[in-house]
């Protein structure tokens, strides 16, 4: 039997494949304060109302619900989902850009809503910061296909693989005392 994946690793996996690891190491042996920075706990706090079922009492609107997906072994939690219309809503604190990794994750949300018999028929992004909404195509078969090929990266995925370092996002990232390929030169 394959273990499952949670969601959000998905979005993790894309910001660094050593983010998960790093993330377990972490997350068996301190308490999370020691390692989420600010953004992390920014980000924490503007889903306290969907967290904390609060956001809305409306019968109609699924939040904070844990979806899982047999087919693809993901498993997570959706965000808002209005099930009277089929929009399914991811929450971010601030959006730049629609990064490929929200996309995904939308996506696993999206496959694991309808294996659970609901008909998702619009995805967004919603800003939390500026109030934005961004709008996210349904997955066609080439993005099915995409998402398909990321699932296997990343669960094939070892720290001994090639690796791609970023200085942009290496200098803001969280786990970068730990990794061993931290450059140097992200710190000039």
């Amino acid at each position: 039997m394959e273990t499952y994946l949670m969601i959000t690793q998905i979005n993790d996996f894309m910001f660094c494949p050593r983010s998960i690891y790093f993330h377990d190491v972490y997350r068996n042996s301190v308490s999370e304060d020691a390692y989420h920075a600010t953004p992390q706990k920014i980000g924490r706090a503007a889903h306290h109302t969907i967290d904390e079922g609060i956001y809305t009492t409306k019968k109609d609107i699924l939040m904070g619900t844990a979806v899982y997906s047999s087919q693809y072994c993901l498993m997570g939690r959706i965000d808002i989902f209005y099930i009277l219309t089929g929009l399914l809503v991811e929450r971010k604190y601030s959006i730049t850009a629609v990064w490929p990794g929200f996309r995904y994750q939308l996506y696993a949300q999206s496959f694991a809503l309808k294996e659970m018999g609901y008909s998702v028929t619009a995805l967004r992004l919603h800003s939390s910061k500026d109030n934005k909404n961004y709008d996210v195509p349904l997955p066609g078969d080439a993005e099915k296909k995409e998402f398909e090929e990321l699932l296997y990266r990343i669960r094939h995925f070892s720290l001994s693989d090639p690796f791609s370092i970023n200085p942009r996002k290496c200098i803001s990232c969280i786990y970068k005392d730990l990794c061993d390929v931290y450059p140097e030169e992200a710190e000039e």
